[in-house]
Protein backbone atom coordinates (compact mmCIF):
# COMPACT_ATOMS: atom_id res chain seq x y z
CA UNK A 1 0.00 0.00 0.00
CA UNK A 2 1.44 3.35 -1.06
CA UNK A 3 1.60 6.09 1.57
CA UNK A 4 0.12 9.47 0.49
CA UNK A 5 2.78 12.06 -0.34
CA UNK A 6 1.68 14.50 2.37
CA UNK A 7 1.71 11.79 5.02
CA UNK A 8 5.12 10.60 3.83
CA UNK A 9 6.53 14.12 4.06
CA UNK A 10 5.08 14.47 7.54
CA UNK A 11 6.67 11.21 8.65
CA UNK A 12 10.07 12.29 7.30
CA UNK A 13 9.79 15.61 9.11
CA UNK A 14 8.80 13.87 12.35
CA UNK A 15 11.75 11.47 12.10
CA UNK A 16 14.13 14.38 11.49
CA UNK A 17 12.80 16.32 14.49
CA UNK A 18 12.87 13.19 16.67
CA UNK A 19 16.49 12.36 15.80
CA UNK A 20 17.53 15.98 16.30
CA UNK A 21 15.93 15.85 19.73
CA UNK A 22 17.84 12.65 20.54
CA UNK A 23 21.16 14.25 19.58
CA UNK A 24 20.39 17.35 21.66
CA UNK A 25 19.34 15.20 24.63
CA UNK A 26 22.58 13.21 24.37
CA UNK A 27 24.62 16.29 25.20
CA UNK A 28 22.26 18.48 27.22
CA UNK A 29 20.07 16.05 29.17
CA UNK A 30 22.06 12.83 29.59
CA UNK A 31 24.54 13.19 32.49
CA UNK A 32 28.17 12.18 32.09
CA UNK A 33 28.94 8.56 32.82
CA UNK A 34 31.09 8.48 35.96
CA UNK A 35 34.68 7.86 34.96
CA UNK A 36 34.02 8.06 31.22
CA UNK A 37 32.74 11.61 30.87
CA UNK A 38 31.34 12.47 27.45
CA UNK A 39 32.56 9.16 26.01
CA UNK A 40 29.63 7.34 27.60
CA UNK A 41 27.18 9.28 25.43
CA UNK A 42 28.19 7.38 22.30
CA UNK A 43 26.37 4.31 23.67
CA UNK A 44 23.12 6.16 22.89
CA UNK A 45 24.04 5.79 19.21
CA UNK A 46 26.17 2.64 19.19
CA UNK A 47 23.74 0.14 20.71
CA UNK A 48 20.65 1.04 18.58
CA UNK A 49 22.65 0.83 15.34
CA UNK A 50 23.98 -2.58 16.40
CA UNK A 51 20.59 -4.16 17.13
CA UNK A 52 18.98 -2.63 14.03
CA UNK A 53 21.75 -4.32 12.04
CA UNK A 54 20.55 -7.67 13.36
CA UNK A 55 16.88 -6.91 12.66
CA UNK A 56 17.54 -5.65 9.12
CA UNK A 57 19.64 -8.66 8.13
CA UNK A 58 16.99 -11.00 9.57
CA UNK A 59 14.26 -9.24 7.55
CA UNK A 60 16.43 -9.50 4.45
CA UNK A 61 16.77 -13.26 4.95
CA UNK A 62 13.01 -13.57 5.46
CA UNK A 63 12.25 -11.92 2.13
CA UNK A 64 14.93 -14.01 0.39
CA UNK A 65 13.22 -17.14 1.68
CA UNK A 66 9.88 -15.81 0.42
CA UNK A 67 11.39 -15.13 -2.97
CA UNK A 68 12.77 -18.67 -3.27
CA UNK A 69 9.28 -19.93 -2.44
CA UNK A 70 7.07 -17.59 -4.49
CA UNK A 71 9.46 -16.00 -7.02
CA UNK A 72 7.94 -12.51 -6.75
CA UNK A 73 10.17 -9.61 -7.77
CA UNK A 74 9.07 -7.29 -4.98
CA UNK A 75 10.27 -9.84 -2.42
CA UNK A 76 13.75 -9.79 -3.92
CA UNK A 77 13.68 -5.99 -3.86
CA UNK A 78 12.67 -6.04 -0.20
CA UNK A 79 15.53 -8.45 0.60
CA UNK A 80 18.08 -6.21 -1.11
CA UNK A 81 16.76 -3.04 0.55
CA UNK A 82 16.82 -4.61 4.02
CA UNK A 83 20.36 -5.94 3.44
CA UNK A 84 21.56 -2.49 2.39
CA UNK A 85 20.02 -0.91 5.49
CA UNK A 86 21.59 -3.59 7.67
CA UNK A 87 24.97 -3.05 6.04
CA UNK A 88 24.75 0.72 6.58
CA UNK A 89 23.87 0.36 10.26
CA UNK A 90 26.54 -2.32 10.68
CA UNK A 91 29.14 0.16 9.43
CA UNK A 92 27.79 2.82 11.81
CA UNK A 93 27.96 0.39 14.74
CA UNK A 94 31.53 -0.59 13.84
CA UNK A 95 32.76 2.99 13.48
CA UNK A 96 31.04 4.25 16.64
CA UNK A 97 32.35 1.24 18.57
CA UNK A 98 35.89 1.90 17.37
CA UNK A 99 35.66 5.54 18.46
CA UNK A 100 34.38 4.50 21.89
CA UNK A 101 37.14 1.89 22.19
CA UNK A 102 39.81 4.51 21.50
CA UNK A 103 38.44 6.78 24.22
CA UNK A 104 37.88 4.10 26.84
CA UNK A 105 40.46 1.39 26.13
CA UNK A 106 43.06 3.46 24.28
CA UNK A 107 42.90 1.65 20.91
CA UNK A 108 40.61 1.83 17.88
CA UNK A 109 41.15 -1.74 16.79
CA UNK A 110 43.04 -4.75 18.17
CA UNK A 111 41.16 -7.68 16.57
CA UNK A 112 38.97 -8.07 19.61
CA UNK A 113 36.50 -11.00 19.11
CA UNK A 114 33.55 -8.65 18.62
CA UNK A 115 35.45 -6.40 16.24
CA UNK A 116 36.71 -9.36 14.23
CA UNK A 117 33.29 -11.03 14.01
CA UNK A 118 31.50 -7.86 12.91
CA UNK A 119 34.20 -7.27 10.26
CA UNK A 120 33.64 -10.81 8.95
CA UNK A 121 29.89 -10.10 8.87
CA UNK A 122 30.51 -6.94 6.82
CA UNK A 123 32.64 -8.92 4.38
CA UNK A 124 29.95 -11.62 4.04
CA UNK A 125 27.31 -9.06 3.10
CA UNK A 126 29.74 -7.16 0.88
CA UNK A 127 30.11 -10.45 -1.01
CA UNK A 128 26.30 -10.59 -1.28
CA UNK A 129 26.25 -7.24 -3.07
CA UNK A 130 29.21 -8.27 -5.21
CA UNK A 131 27.36 -11.42 -6.24
CA UNK A 132 24.35 -9.42 -7.35
CA UNK A 133 26.58 -7.15 -9.42
CA UNK A 134 28.44 -10.05 -11.04
CA UNK A 135 25.42 -11.92 -12.46
CA UNK A 136 23.71 -10.39 -15.49
CA UNK A 137 20.70 -12.67 -15.84
CA UNK A 138 17.90 -11.27 -13.70
CA UNK A 139 16.26 -14.49 -12.56
CA UNK A 140 19.57 -16.25 -11.91
CA UNK A 141 20.88 -13.25 -9.98
CA UNK A 142 17.81 -13.14 -7.76
CA UNK A 143 17.86 -16.88 -7.13
CA UNK A 144 21.59 -17.10 -6.34
CA UNK A 145 21.62 -14.00 -4.16
CA UNK A 146 18.55 -15.19 -2.23
CA UNK A 147 20.22 -18.53 -1.52
CA UNK A 148 23.44 -16.78 -0.49
CA UNK A 149 21.47 -14.41 1.74
CA UNK A 150 20.07 -17.35 3.68
CA UNK A 151 23.62 -18.60 4.22
CA UNK A 152 24.64 -15.14 5.44
CA UNK A 153 21.70 -15.06 7.85
CA UNK A 154 22.76 -18.40 9.34
CA UNK A 155 26.24 -17.02 10.09
CA UNK A 156 24.91 -13.80 11.62
CA UNK A 157 23.82 -15.15 15.06
CA UNK A 158 27.11 -17.01 15.40
CA UNK A 159 29.21 -13.97 14.47
CA UNK A 160 27.26 -11.47 16.58
CA UNK A 161 26.33 -13.51 19.64
CA UNK A 162 28.41 -16.71 19.86
CA UNK A 163 31.91 -15.96 18.55
CA UNK A 164 32.50 -12.88 20.76
CA UNK A 165 31.78 -15.01 23.84
CA UNK A 166 34.12 -17.88 22.95
CA UNK A 167 37.10 -15.91 24.25
CA UNK A 168 37.41 -13.12 26.78
CA UNK A 169 36.83 -9.82 25.01
CA UNK A 170 39.39 -7.15 25.80
CA UNK A 171 37.40 -4.27 24.32
CA UNK A 172 34.04 -5.54 25.53
CA UNK A 173 34.35 -6.53 29.19
CA UNK A 174 30.56 -6.82 29.42
CA UNK A 175 30.66 -8.31 32.88
CA UNK A 176 32.25 -5.08 34.09
CA UNK A 177 30.35 -2.62 31.93
CA UNK A 178 26.78 -3.88 31.82
CA UNK A 179 24.69 -3.04 34.87
CA UNK A 180 23.73 -5.98 37.06
CA UNK A 181 26.36 -8.38 35.71
CA UNK A 182 29.54 -9.56 37.35
CA UNK A 183 33.02 -10.66 36.31
CA UNK A 184 34.47 -13.84 37.79
CA UNK A 185 37.98 -12.42 37.99
CA UNK A 186 41.21 -14.44 38.19
CA UNK A 187 43.12 -15.82 41.18
CA UNK A 188 46.82 -14.98 41.27
CA UNK A 189 49.54 -16.68 43.34
CA UNK A 190 52.78 -15.19 44.62
CA UNK A 191 56.10 -16.23 43.13
CA UNK A 192 54.92 -16.26 39.53
CA UNK A 193 53.24 -19.61 40.02
CA UNK A 194 50.09 -18.19 38.46
CA UNK A 195 50.04 -15.66 35.64
CA UNK A 196 46.57 -14.95 34.28
CA UNK A 197 44.74 -12.79 31.79
CA UNK A 198 41.98 -10.19 32.11
CA UNK A 199 40.75 -9.43 28.61
CA UNK A 200 44.03 -9.23 26.71
CA UNK A 201 45.94 -7.83 29.70
CA UNK A 202 48.47 -10.12 31.37
CA UNK A 203 48.41 -9.83 35.17
CA UNK A 204 50.93 -11.27 37.63
CA UNK A 205 50.98 -11.04 41.42
CA UNK A 206 54.30 -9.60 42.61
CA UNK A 207 53.54 -8.85 46.25
CA UNK A 208 50.88 -9.23 48.94
CA UNK A 209 51.11 -7.70 52.40
CA UNK A 210 48.93 -6.50 55.25
CA UNK A 211 49.17 -2.84 56.25
CA UNK A 212 46.94 -2.44 59.26
CA UNK A 213 43.34 -3.06 58.19
CA UNK A 214 44.33 -3.03 54.51
CA UNK A 215 45.86 -5.73 52.38
CA UNK A 216 47.93 -4.30 49.52
CA UNK A 217 48.60 -6.34 46.40
CA UNK A 218 51.28 -5.49 43.89
CA UNK A 219 50.05 -6.60 40.48
CA UNK A 220 52.13 -6.28 37.33
CA UNK A 221 49.99 -5.52 34.29
CA UNK A 222 51.28 -5.96 30.76
CA UNK A 223 49.41 -4.54 27.77
CA UNK A 224 49.26 -6.33 24.37
CA UNK A 225 52.64 -6.61 22.69
CA UNK A 226 54.28 -5.49 25.95
CA UNK A 227 53.71 -1.91 24.81
CA UNK A 228 53.42 -0.89 28.46
CA UNK A 229 54.15 -2.57 31.79
CA UNK A 230 52.76 -1.11 35.01
CA UNK A 231 52.79 -2.10 38.65
CA UNK A 232 49.37 -1.47 40.21
CA UNK A 233 48.51 -1.63 43.91
CA UNK A 234 44.85 -2.45 44.54
CA UNK A 235 43.86 -2.75 48.20
CA UNK A 236 41.37 -4.80 50.21
CA UNK A 237 39.65 -3.87 53.50
CA UNK A 238 39.77 -6.76 55.94
CA UNK A 239 37.07 -5.30 58.21
CA UNK A 240 34.45 -4.90 55.50
CA UNK A 241 35.71 -7.69 53.26
CA UNK A 242 35.53 -5.50 50.17
CA UNK A 243 37.87 -3.82 47.67
CA UNK A 244 39.25 -0.42 48.60
CA UNK A 245 41.61 1.37 46.17
CA UNK A 246 41.02 0.44 42.54
CA UNK A 247 43.82 1.73 40.25
CA UNK A 248 43.17 2.15 36.53
CA UNK A 249 44.64 -0.20 33.94
CA UNK A 250 47.33 1.43 31.75
CA UNK A 251 45.73 3.50 29.01
CA UNK A 252 42.20 2.51 30.05
CA UNK A 253 39.45 3.78 32.29
CA UNK A 254 38.57 0.37 33.68
CA UNK A 255 39.93 -0.44 37.12
CA UNK A 256 41.70 -3.31 38.84
CA UNK A 257 39.94 -4.46 42.02
CA UNK A 258 41.25 -6.78 44.73
CA UNK A 259 38.16 -8.81 45.68
CA UNK A 260 39.55 -11.54 47.95
CA UNK A 261 42.88 -12.42 49.59
CA UNK A 262 44.48 -15.34 51.40
CA UNK A 263 47.67 -14.13 53.08
CA UNK A 264 48.68 -17.61 54.29
CA UNK A 265 48.52 -19.11 50.81
CA UNK A 266 49.67 -15.94 49.09
CA UNK A 267 46.72 -15.76 46.70
CA UNK A 268 44.61 -12.84 45.52
CA UNK A 269 41.43 -12.66 43.47
CA UNK A 270 41.66 -9.67 41.12
CA UNK A 271 38.96 -8.40 38.82
CA UNK A 272 38.03 -5.73 36.28
CA UNK A 273 35.48 -3.08 37.21
CA UNK A 274 33.79 -0.27 35.33
CA UNK A 275 34.37 3.31 36.51
CA UNK A 276 31.02 4.13 38.08
CA UNK A 277 27.46 2.91 38.06
CA UNK A 278 25.47 1.31 35.26
CA UNK A 279 25.15 3.58 32.25
CA UNK A 280 21.37 3.18 32.04
CA UNK A 281 20.69 3.50 35.75
CA UNK A 282 19.89 7.20 35.30
CA UNK A 283 16.30 7.83 34.17
CA UNK A 284 17.25 10.64 31.79
CA UNK A 285 19.86 8.41 30.16
CA UNK A 286 17.42 5.51 29.92
CA UNK A 287 14.72 7.73 28.39
CA UNK A 288 17.11 9.15 25.82
CA UNK A 289 18.40 5.66 25.04
CA UNK A 290 14.87 4.35 24.40
CA UNK A 291 14.08 7.42 22.28
CA UNK A 292 17.23 6.74 20.23
CA UNK A 293 16.11 3.15 19.65
CA UNK A 294 12.71 4.32 18.44
CA UNK A 295 14.25 7.02 16.25
CA UNK A 296 16.79 4.72 14.61
CA UNK A 297 14.11 2.10 14.04
CA UNK A 298 11.88 4.65 12.30
CA UNK A 299 14.84 5.91 10.27
CA UNK A 300 15.76 2.39 9.18
CA UNK A 301 12.15 1.66 8.12
CA UNK A 302 12.04 4.86 6.08
CA UNK A 303 15.37 4.05 4.40
CA UNK A 304 14.19 0.50 3.72
CA UNK A 305 10.94 1.61 2.08
CA UNK A 306 12.73 4.30 0.06
CA UNK A 307 15.33 1.87 -1.27
CA UNK A 308 12.78 -0.90 -1.96
CA UNK A 309 10.59 1.52 -3.93
CA UNK A 310 13.61 2.71 -5.91
CA UNK A 311 14.63 -0.86 -6.79
CA UNK A 312 11.09 -1.67 -7.94
CA UNK A 313 11.05 1.53 -10.02
CA UNK A 314 14.27 0.42 -11.71
CA UNK A 315 12.75 -2.99 -12.37
CA UNK A 316 9.63 -1.51 -14.00
CA UNK A 317 11.61 0.92 -16.13
CA UNK A 318 13.94 -1.87 -17.24
CA UNK A 319 10.99 -4.07 -18.20
CA UNK A 320 9.50 -1.25 -20.29
CA UNK A 321 12.85 -0.67 -21.97
CA UNK A 322 13.06 2.86 -20.63
CA UNK A 323 16.59 2.41 -19.27
CA UNK A 324 19.18 -0.30 -19.09
CA UNK A 325 18.68 -2.29 -15.91
CA UNK A 326 20.83 -1.15 -13.03
CA UNK A 327 22.24 -3.98 -10.91
CA UNK A 328 20.62 -3.96 -7.46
Amino acid sequence: MRIPAQLSDGVKLLIGIWMAGVVIAMFLIVPEYVGLGDAGRIIIMHVPTAWITTVAFAISAFYSALYLWRRQVHQDAAAVAAAEVGFLFCVLATVSGAIFAQIVWGVFWNWDPRETSILVLLLIYAAYFALRSAVDDQERRRRLSAAYNLFAAVTMPFLLFVAPRVAESSLHPNCAFIQGSRCEGVTLTLGGARIAQLGDLIVELKGLEARGDLVVAQVEVRTPGLAEIALLEPTYELASGSPADRPEFPGQQFMLALEAVDLERGTALVNMEAPGTGLLSNQRTLGTFMAANIGFLALSIWLYRLRADLIMLQERLAQRGGIHELPA
